[in-house]
């Protein structure tokens, strides 16, 4: 009895040691073919790949060390694998990783200039999208390569991106490492920069677009106050005082033009903008070119600001009648059936947020009325008027007394 249970336990001990081992050779050949498979997969040539593979590759490594002090000590060899299949394949598996982690870790100090490579291709191919594409990429890896630098503000200077530019030129010069063929190029595309910017914004001013054109010549003063560069003369200060003055006329042609169709309110608002330009930019008071101006229209100026000023006191008068004839202890509010629905409501905005969003409303509806674009000045003039209801911050009376003006004043 008690010997067939000592031949019933070593039976049991042995086939659980088969069984084991078996398990233990299937495990050990499916994670050597996992790791060939993988290593096989490793891409050397698509640098978008590179950088994710190179890291892949690492990975592959210490998984076959761990194998190595892990599992080789202790392995027996068993009908399906013996000690030395083992031996080999792991063998062949750590030399081709490495030689493929070597040109990885290679390859992926390097990207940023593969991909500059591949910009250039398709660049030269006219594939705009797919050459902004590669060349942003490198930038990516390399923000301060200077050829990628140089290629990116030529592609942002053809769009006439001048503030990108700016910025752009800024790296260039403070944070890359030019060599001498770079330094030329800097200096060659600064000067077309200079020479682009200046000449858009002089045919700004020529067709009447001053304010676009004061936003280009702003730009030209931060490069030539902030860049070394010996590009810069008096033509930039120019053309930042012939914006100026170019604006001061807008407001001066939008009150000439109310005045001639019989609205002397709106005339005299824009005679009052035009001195109160005139007086926050008071070095325009010594530019020739509108010396003249100032000199015609002082008369009508003082007349029209002063015929504003009833107007406002009359606005206030009213507003004060109206408070006047309510009678606050006859309202009642059923606060029971209202309903405020506030699923689709925007974010609620802070009130120093709050007026600065009604400041940029009423500053952009004036220029769009300097334009004499009426009805678009009108509908912003209102989306103003509705964030007045927060009562968060004074409201500009302009508002409303253009509001009232511009319902009446229709162009024929």
């Amino acid at each position: 009895m008690k010997r067939n249970k000592y031949f019933l336990i070593c039976f049991l001990f042995c086939y659980q040691f088969l069984f084991a081992q078996k398990f233990d050779c299937e495990k050990i050949a499916l994670f050597l073919n996992e790791k060939e498979a993988q290593i096989q997969h490793l891409n050397l040539h698509d640098p978008d790949y590179i950088p994710l593979h190179y890291l892949i590759a690492q990975d592959i490594i210490k998984e076959l060390k761990q194998f190595r002090d892990e599992t080789l000590p202790y392995f027996t060899p068993c009908p399906t694998l013996t000690f030395n299949e083992i031996i080999d394949k792991y063998d062949a598996l750590k030399n081709s990783v490495q030689l493929k982690y070597d040109s990885l870790s290679l390859l992926n100090k390097n990207v940023y200039l593969i991909f500059y490579e591949k910009a250039l291709v398709e660049y030269q191919f006219k594939n705009e999208v797919d050459g902004e594409y590669f060349l942003q990429r490198s930038l990516q890896y390399n923000a301060t390569f200077p050829n990628a630098v140089l290629l990116k503000l030529n592609k942002l200077l053809d769009k006439n991106y001048f503030g990108a530019s700016l910025s752009l030129l800024n790296t260039l010069y403070y944070e890359t490492e030019m060599d001498r063929e770079q330094e030329i190029q800097a200096i060659e595309f600064t000067d077309k920069f200079y020479d682009k910017l200046y000449k858009t914004g002089d045919s700004l001013i020529k067709a009447e677009h001053a304010a676009e054109a004061l936003e280009l010549f702003e730009i030209l003063e931060a490069f030539c106050l902030n860049l070394p560069s010996s590009y810069c003369n008096d033509d930039y200060y120019h053309g930042l005082l012939r914006s100026k003055s170019g604006i001061y006329e807008s407001y001066l042609t939008i009150a000439q033009t109310a005045e001639k169709r019989g609205n002397p309110k709106i005339a005299a608002l824009f005679y009052q903008y035009a001195q109160e330009y005139l007086k926050s930019n008071p070095y325009l008071q010594e530019y020739e070119a509108i010396d003249e101006i100032v000199t015609k229209h002082v008369e009508l100026k003082e007349k029209y600001v002063e015929l504003e000023k009833n107007v406002v006191i009359n606005v206030e008068n009213v507003i004060a009648e109206k408070k006047a004839t309510i009678n606050i202890e006859n309202i009642t509010i059923d606060v029971k059936n209202v309903v405020i629905n506030t699923e689709n409501a925007e974010p609620k905005l802070s009130p120093k947020e709050m007026k600065a969003k009604y400041d940029k409303l009423v500053f952009q509806a004036l220029m769009l009325s300097i334009k004499e674009e009426f009805p678009a000045s009108y509908n912003m003039f209102l989306e103003a008027k509705k964030l007045e209801d927060c009562r968060c911050f004074e409201a500009d009376y302009r508002v409303d007394l253009m509001l009232r003006e511009l319902s009446k004043f229709e162009l024929k």
